[in-house]
């Protein structure tokens, strides 16, 4: 069959996937206008054929009769919607917000955008250009459920947001924290085949995955278990060995650091003996971790979601972060440090007001502090509902279901009920929009153009790719950047756009970024294109964002955690801890109407043998899973892949709305029990606390 870049055309189209951050190359089957088919692309240079169950879903996605395809109006009553054209839409909507920020301001309009849109440049772009358009201060992600304090860790340090990663493809001793990548494949760093990369890594030396739950990861590799919220003084301690025994590499710490001594004195208390009790690892491990990290040729520690939700996650992700600057390994061969991509990375929003970590902008309410330009999640439903100047009157949710994905989000309908104007971008009528004034349908990544360029300045290997749309939008469904472009152009705001074509802004910064490459250059290698140049080639000292150029090893902010650290009371040893897991087939909870990743797919509670039979509790029977903030009920599964004293439980369940099989399954959203008020998140960077708090767990009668 022949390969064609016709959208809808019969025949093979190249493609690649943005479910997730791994991106891989796939080829879809077109006929009669339909997908019917996808498969790995064989000749994606960087991917090699690997692709995960979640990427041919994609196809079932774009056809899914529960699928909105056309703009809808809700009536009087909630979840209950009519068909409404889209010059009708529109204008009413155009009309509306202009009067919203005409009497109340700018602050009264807030945006909340989810993942699906983030992966693909064009949306991407058009949600960061409305926002600008509108003047728009107020915007919410899933940042403080998921990055914002990595990214603070390393704005502390570096005085940039850019992503540290290790370099897989030259390391021979990997420390994973709080990381399952054999399932995420890898996130704050692109690697899609990762399996391949840890294989290659144990074979030169070793792979060690911290974690609580013997996760697939784990299991393939070398396991030490650790209490959940533990990392943070494992981390201390490590540090304090490399001190104590003279480990760290002096020279470069000399030439390119500030603060060591001080921080060293600062964790100093953090003995192996003490991190030994705190985090449930034996001193004599801790002492090896850290010995054998700091001699061993070419180290990389990394970390993701599992070290990133907790009460001390900024610190510990600061001090993952000194484990590799302290022992030599930053901007090092096999160690870890920035990407250097294909695109000239501060070019990258150019004409964008730039959003430093850690700049400000605290909420209305609770003067809750911002990450990267995001609102924290657990003021969200405050800022809605709370009278005064900047009061939330009108809301543009887009590709987000933050009923489902956001703690307190069971409870945001209650200030959605208060807002003048909601209106939704998205692939379903689902929990969160069920409360919006209109539902504009949006097409999926295999119905618009795209290039993978937000994401090449964090791959292992750089690459570059270009695709067509494989299909033209399905019914009336429009992109995210046409739609917002068109409504602020009914508005009279449209001025950010006109100069900001997507494409040609990503022609402009890879010409910008790597001589001889262009927009052009790429669409010629329809399979993609890796970007040949050294992942050391360039002066990182250039990049530091601080005055004085050093990396700092102890900003105040961190002074300050430490401290409150320190001043925590010893949590309870008998209480049961919760974690997140993650499922190969689930990807949060907008693909869980697809037949094929549901199957087979059903949400357990992992608790250990021994906490169970202290408990009464019976493999697969119901549970009551319970803390100060709400109960659930699930299905218990008993096994030692969770150590004592730790449960586990996936997040995305409890689907309702016009997701028809999604709604059927079983599971329950776990936001009705994670911490739900703005004085749970972490106090520096909002995050929310959604790793490691009490759970009570008792058999339903």
């Amino acid at each position: 069959m022949e390969t064609s870049n016709v959208p809808g055309a019969d025949g093979k189209h190249i493609t690649y996937c943005r479910i997730c951050e791994a991106l891989c190359g796939m080829v879809a089957t077109v006929k009669d206008g339909r997908i019917v088919k996808i498969e790995p692309d064989r000749n994606n240079p960087h991917s090699k054929g690997h692709i995960c169950v979640k990427g041919p879903a994609l196809a079932a996605v774009a056809h899914d009769p529960d699928r909105v395809i056309g703009p809808l109006k809700r009536t009087n009553e909630a979840g209950v919607f009519e068909p409404v054209g889209w010059d009708e839409a529109l204008d009413d909507i155009a009309r509306r917000l202009s009067g919203i920020i005409k009497t109340h301001g700018p602050d009264a309009f807030a945006m909340n955008t989810g993942n699906p849109p983030s992966m693909g440049w064009p949306s991407a772009m058009g949600h960061a250009l409305f926002q600008k358009a509108m003047g728009c201060t107020k915007i919410f992600t899933p940042c403080s459920e998921d990055i914002a304090t990595p990214v603070l860790a390393g704005e502390l340090m570096f005085g940039t947001h850019a992503f540290v990663f290790p370099d897989l493809a030259a390391c021979d001793h990997l420390l994973i924290f709080g990381s399952n990548p054999l399932v995420s494949h890898g996130s704050l760093l692109i690697a899609p085949r990762f399996k391949a990369d840890l294989d290659a890594i144990a074979a030169r030396g070793r792979v060690i995955v911290v974690d609580p739950r013997r996760t697939e990861t784990a299991r393939k590799f070398e396991h030490v278990s650790i209490e959940p919220e533990g990392d943070v003084w494992l981390l201390a301690a490590m540090l304090g060995v490399i001190r104590a025994e003279g480990l760290e590499a002096a020279a470069f710490v000399a030439e390119h650091c500030s603060g060591w001594a001080e921080l060293a004195d600062a964790i100093a208390w953090v003995t192996p003996d003490l991190a030994a009790e705190r985090c449930g690892i034996a001193a004599a491990t801790i002492r090896a971790l850290a010995s054998d990290f700091a001699t061993a040729p070419r180290a990389a520690a990394m970390g993701r979601i599992g070290i990133c939700r907790g009460q001390y996650s900024t610190l510990t992700n600061f001090l993952l972060n000194a484990l590799n600057v302290v022992c030599g390994r930053f901007h090092a061969e096999g160690g870890v440090g920035w990407g250097h991509g294909a695109s000239a990375a501060r070019e990258q929003f150019a004409g964008l007001d730039p959003v430093l970590a850690h700049a400000g902008l605290p909420s209305r309410v609770s003067a809750m502090p911002s990450v990267w330009g995001s609102q924290a999640s657990l003021t969200f439903l405050e800022e809605m509902t709370t009278p005064g100047k900047g009061q939330i009157k009108a809301l543009l949710v887009s590709g987000a279901n933050p009923v489902l994905s956001m703690p307190n989000g069971p409870n945001l309908p209650t200030g959605f009920a208060q807002l003048e104007l909601m209106v939704s971008l998205d692939l379903y009528q689902n929990e969160t929009n069920a409360n919006a004034h209109y539902i504009l349908p949006v097409t999926t990544a295999l119905e618009r153009e795209d290039i993978n360029q937000f994401f090449m300045n964090h791959m292992v290997r750089p690459f570059a790719q270009h695709v067509a749309a494989v299909i033209p939008p399905v019914g009336e469904a429009r992109t995210e950047f046409d739609i917002l472009r068109d409504l602020a152009r009914r508005m009279g705001r449209e001025e950010p756009y006109m100069a900001a074509d997507p494409f040609d802004l990503a022609d402009a910064t890879l010409k910008a970024g790597v001589e001889g490459l262009s927009l052009d250059t790429i669409k010629s290698h329809p399979h993609g294109l890796m970007i040949e140049r050294g992942r050391w080639a360039f002066d990182f000292k250039s990049r530091i964002g601080h005055p004085n150029g050093l990396i700092h090893l102890l900003p105040d902010l961190i002074s300050g955690e430490i401290a409150r650290l320190r001043a925590a009371p010893r949590r309870d040893p008998h209480a049961l801890r919760f974690i997140n897991l993650r499922r190969l087939k689930s990807i949060n909870s907008w693909m869980n109407n697809v037949d094929s990743l549901a199957r087979s797919n059903d949400p357990f509670l992992l608790i250990h043998p021994e906490d169970a039979k202290a408990r009464g509790i019976a493999d697969r029977a119901a549970v009551s899973l319970a803390t100060r903030w709400g109960r659930i009920t699930v299905a218990a599964k008993l096994t030692d892949e969770v150590r004592r004293g730790c449960v586990a439980y996936p997040h995305g369940r409890g689907n309702a709305g016009g997701w028809r099989r999604a709604a059927m399954l079983p599971g329950a959203n776990i936001n009705q029990i994670t911490p739900n008020t703005p004085d749970m998140a972490e106090p520096i960077s909002g995050m929310s606390w959604l790793e490691g708090f009490d759970v009570e767990v008792v058999p339903c009668n």
